[in-house]
């Protein structure tokens, strides 16, 4: 069902604050959507980067998971699940949600990228680098990506 204009404008102004960084003004104008309405896709693709920002983790890791059942095969809400869960829950965990996205984006970089950080996390530098390694294959931009993210330093120190 999509938003109706009214619903469709409440939406367009939280994209709005979101883009300008007013991420409590954006929470506000969602919730200006009809309650029916705000388990939508779009609805809730916007709340989650409120939530990223707010670092409300554990509720953007409910909304991300809910955006996986509606759209599996989009390996963003994948990652962005994976994100929430390691801040509210654990490494592993995170880890094994990515390990199951594998099945549906085996050449997805970022699922690659992604699980490179959590195995370095977790200790386990040949599994990050198999997982990097494959991740460069698939998109070679990332190499600069790789060597400044703060997860991976155990492995450059290992080097």
């Amino acid at each position: 069902m999509p938003l109706e204009p009214d619903q469709q404008l409440y939406l367009t102004v939280a994209a709005g604050f979101v883009e300008l960084g007013m991420f409590l003004d954006a929470e506000a104008a969602l919730d200006d959507i009809d309650a029916f309405c705000r388990g939508l896709p779009e609805v809730l693709a916007v709340r989650m980067k409120i939530y990223q920002a707010l670092e409300r983790w554990e509720l953007m890791q409910a909304a991300a998971k809910r955006m996986v059942e509606y759209d599996p095969d989009d390996a963003q809400w994948w990652v962005l699940w994976a994100q929430a869960t390691r801040h509210s829950s654990s490494v592993e965990a995170a880890r094994l949600i990515l390990v199951n996205a594998l099945e549906r984006h085996a050449h997805d970089a970022g699922i690659h990228f992604n699980l490179a950080c959590y195995e370095c996390q977790l200790g386990n530098i040949d599994g990050a680098k198999e997982h990097l390694k494959t991740c460069f294959d698939f998109d070679p931009s990332m190499r600069l990506k790789a060597l400044v993210h703060e997860d991976l330093q155990p492995m450059w120190e290992s080097l």
